[in-house]
């Protein structure tokens, strides 16, 4: 039997573990750590931006606000047909039809809005009929918001278009590519969602602290 797969596997394991050191080892950080090893390589085209002129750090803040604007443009076309203004319509009405009933608090959460920018949204929603808002039974100072049955309509109608704006952010990438951004993504959500929940009123200074 050849164990030359087997030992170049053990081999990165031990760059791996190298490389994070103290850090706890996770097994999908590994796949991640083999993905970038032996697929990224693999892309024929290389960035457009200059990795070397910036701080790593510089240059995923300004392709994270790049795809942002990407996506708002495709998702402005897709939405062209629909009652539905924004992806914050679309994102407010499906958080409530896939949760089921919520209070306000509890959608723009979901949504990493602001309060004042959540409660313009949902009040629109409720001038053109696609929520409903009633009291919580639980917490008479809550209000709770359901979809109407022109507002399911109006998500159903658009899932097709935001289905052809996620095919087309995802570009040319390849599966594995997709899962790795995939993951990638996952974990920034899973660091930065805490925060935004829990950090309103911390400095910048003060979560760099607290965090690095």
């Amino acid at each position: 039997m050849n164990y030359k797969i087997l030992q170049e596997l053990i081999s990165n394991l031990k760059d791996f573990e190298d490389e994070k050191k103290s850090q706890s080892l996770k097994m999908q950080d590994f796949v991640v750590f083999l993905n970038q090893k032996y697929l990224g390589n693999l892309v024929s085209a290389q960035p457009s931006i200059d990795i070397n002129a910036k701080s790593e750090e510089n240059n995923i803040g300004q392709l994270v606000a790049f795809m942002y604007r990407y996506a708002k443009g495709y998702i402005k076309k897709a939405l062209e047909e629909s009652t539905l203004l924004t992806l914050d319509d679309f994102g407010y009405l499906a958080a409530v039809w896939q949760e089921g009933d919520l209070t306000k608090t509890q959608v723009i959460e979901k949504n990493i809005h602001e309060k004042n920018t959540g409660m313009e949204i949902i009040k629109r929603l409720i001038a053109n009929n696609l929520l409903e808002q009633y009291d919580d039974l639980e917490d008479k100072r809550s209000k709770r918001l359901k979809i109407t049955p022109l507002g399911q309509a109006e998500l159903f109608k658009s899932f097709e278009g935001m289905l052809k704006v996620s095919q087309i952010i995802s570009g040319k990438l390849t599966s594995a590519e997709k899962i790795q951004l995939f993951y990638l993504l996952s974990k920034l959500h899973d660091f930065h969602n805490p925060i935004f929940l829990t950090e309103k009123e911390t400095s910048i200074d003060d979560l760099l602290k607290k965090y690095f």
